[in-house]
């Protein structure tokens, strides 16, 4: 691995003290690659927390254009961005923060079709989306590429996440979720969202990639559920359908 510069040294001085991090996670960091689906409250704050962290390499992927109504949460945006393209504009933010952070946009829905192309070269896949449909997408195509993945959800007052294994060895998203149930998804737009919930869930998204990038071991299979507004957090053991379609296409 390549040694850290001295401006590196000084910009990730407060990391690299950590034990948990110090140079050899740093310099795993920046030779890491992320993609991370779907821009807005989960993918924004991701995104600037893995870039500040040095990530070296991060994808974004996003065909949305900025709306008014995305604002309370998606706070990389201001009104000026209205109608500009939501990659775009956090490309241009991430560049600007930190240039050892390189940028790939990709203005394109995540789906079975584009997922060959996007998942070129990455280490991780993070999930900020806000369909189930997705997700199972996600799943599917990260599991026949052999690659781990961290959903995140965030509706009304409550969030979840969790990390999945690239072999789906402690379950996987179609354990938990069935094809026809992504038909009757309902988000943000129609269940609304507390901007805050967003923040948190995307904060422990970021914590798990980044020890994930640096080598270490998370929990795999753990989904955690946390309600902000009654301060309740929940976590339990993903079980592996013995019928799960993807656990059996893929055995």
């Amino acid at each position: 691995m390549a040694e850290l510069t001295d401006k590196q040294l000084t910009r990730y001085a407060r990391q690299v003290i950590l034990p948990e991090v110090d140079l050899e996670g740093q310099q795993r960091l920046l030779e890491s690659s992320v993609l991370i689906v779907g821009v807005g409250g989960l993918g924004c704050p991701l995104a600037q927390y893995l870039a500040g962290a040095g990530v070296g390499r991060i994808r974004l992927a996003d065909n949305d254009l900025v709306e008014l109504s995305n604002l309370p949460r998606q706070v990389a945006f201001s009104e000026s961005d209205i109608g500009r393209s939501k990659v775009e504009v956090l490309a241009g933010q991430l560049s600007r923060a930190n240039g050892d952070t390189e940028i790939d946009l990709r203005v394109e829905k995540f789906d079975a079709r584009s997922a060959g192309d996007m998942l070129s070269g990455v280490d991780l896949v993070i999930d900020a989306t806000d369909s189930l449909q997705a997700r199972l997408d996600i799943d599917s195509t990260t599991r026949r590429a052999g690659l781990p993945w961290i959903m995140g959800s965030a509706v009304r007052v409550a969030g979840q996440w969790v990390a999945f294994d690239a072999g789906r060895v402690y379950g996987c998203y179609h354990c938990l979720i069935t094809e026809p149930a992504a038909a009757d998804n309902a988000g943000c737009a129609q269940l609304g969202i507390l901007g805050p919930v967003a923040g948190l869930v995307a904060m422990q998204q970021s914590v798990t990639a980044i020890r994930l990038l640096m080598g270490l071991t998370v929990r795999w299979g753990i989904l955690h559920v946390a309600d902000l507004w009654s301060g309740e957090y929940t976590a339990m053991s993903i079980t592996k359908r013995l019928d799960c379609p993807l656990c059996l296409s893929t055995s």
